[in-house]
């Protein structure tokens, strides 16, 4: 490709969704006219990346001091040409183009960065995907349909319409796919059981109200009314301060239709005390499925950064007080492997780099605020 800068620097594929353990290649278009003119005697891609950690520590009266670690991971460079190089006569007026690989470390953490402006904390770790076996193999699981186990929680609680007066009973059961890591960016199921109890009536009293209004509590019976939330915890470590770091995101449906919602009993039901045939309450239930994804970075731990989630179902109810929260921790894991390795490349200055790598499948995952410090740099000597 000709070009009438120097240098020029491009990649094979994505530059932007890279996966721990792949091979990153690509290639230098260098100008020998151009280089000549501005004496460029040698040319040398560098690979860099590290995790960053900041924290600056508040001292009310006095400045704040701030404390840094970085942690190296990946330090790798190639020498591509030198004014040594053997050029064709062809090639010494026009451009010539450089292949470069670079191996990923199997074991690099996943793309992360975190800022925490009120106290001054600053994290982030390089950009790929760790992959894992039982997170590829979930992934395609969930996208064929889960047909494999659940597993639930469930949370119940008293509930009052009023300041005074007796209490009823709402309880919520969350189930999702059994699985000990779900993986990121992939739709993941989930059930609602949702079971509301009038207080203690007697059997003569309906369902309704004077106007014809459910009586409290009314169970919802959309997903979209309900409030789900991801919440992140960051553990930073740089020199000896540790400080931990705390971001809430809102979960939103990948889809919601008529298939994606059901309802079951939604009917009043009289369930009669068991010393009272006469008095006793109305119960509601509902059944409600929708599906939603998580576009964050892999929970992970390291030597001096590391996060974790628990997802939040809040259920609303009239009243001060009266929400239904379910707090469940949740483990996520990479969605992609690793692709096959490019093929080997050519001797410097006759690489037409005609392959291309194999990306993983699915839409690159949207991680949160992201910041990388891997880079691929061109540098002269």
């Amino acid at each position: 490709m000709a070009t009438s800068q120097p240098i020029a620097l491009h990649f094979q594929s994505d530059p932007i969704r890279r996966v721990a353990g792949e091979t990153i290649a690509g290639s230098v278009d260098l100008n020998i006219a151009r280089a000549q003119e501005e004496h460029i005697e040698k040319l040398r891609i560098e690979f860099r990346g590290a995790i960053t950690t900041q924290v600056t520590e508040q001292n009310p009266g006095r400045a704040g001091a701030t404390h840094r670690a970085v942690v190296p991971l990946i330090h790798s460079d190639q020498v591509l040409w030198t004014q040594r190089s053997a050029v064709s006569a062809a090639d010494s007026h026009h451009n010539i183009s450089l292949a470069f690989q670079f191996k990923l470390p199997a074991n690099l953490p996943p793309s992360f960065h975190c800022h925490d402006s009120a106290n001054g904390h600053d994290e982030s770790s390089p950009l790929c995907l760790q992959p894992r076996r039982t997170s590829c193999w979930s992934k395609k699981s969930l996208q064929q349909g889960w047909a494999g186990g659940w597993g639930g929680i469930t949370r119940d609680r008293q509930l009052r319409q009023g300041i005074w007066g007796e209490y009823s009973r709402a309880a919520v059961t969350l189930s999702l796919p059994d699985l000990p890591s779900f993986p990121i960016a992939t739709p993941i199921p989930c059930r609602l059981h949702i079971v509301t109890e009038t207080k203690t009536m007697d059997r003569t009293e309906r369902p309704e109200d004077k106007r014809g209004k459910p009586l409290f509590p009314v169970p919802p019976t959309e997903s979209a009314k309900l409030h789900l939330k991801l919440q992140r915890t960051t553990h930073v470590w740089a020199s000896y301060k540790l400080e931990h770091v705390k971001d809430t995101f809102d979960i939103q449906p990948v889809r919601n239709s008529s298939e994606d919602s059901q309802q079951r009993n939604v009917k009043a039901e009289w369930v009669p005390k068991k010393d009272s045939k006469d008095r006793g309450f109305w119960r509601r239930s509902v059944d409600l499925n929708t599906t939603f994804d998580f576009p964050f970075a892999p929970t992970t731990s390291t030597t001096n950064l590391a996060w974790n989630y628990k997802i939040q179902l809040i259920i609303p109810f009239p009243g001060l007080g009266n929400d239904l929260k379910i707090e469940l921790p949740i483990h996520l894991g990479a969605s992609a492997s690793a692709p096959l390795p490019p093929p080997p490349i050519s001797a410097s200055g006759t690489s037409s780099l005609a392959s291309a790598d194999v990306l993983p499948a699915g839409t690159p995952p949207t991680l949160d605020r992201l910041s990388s410090s891997l880079s691929g740099t061109t540098l002269l000597g």
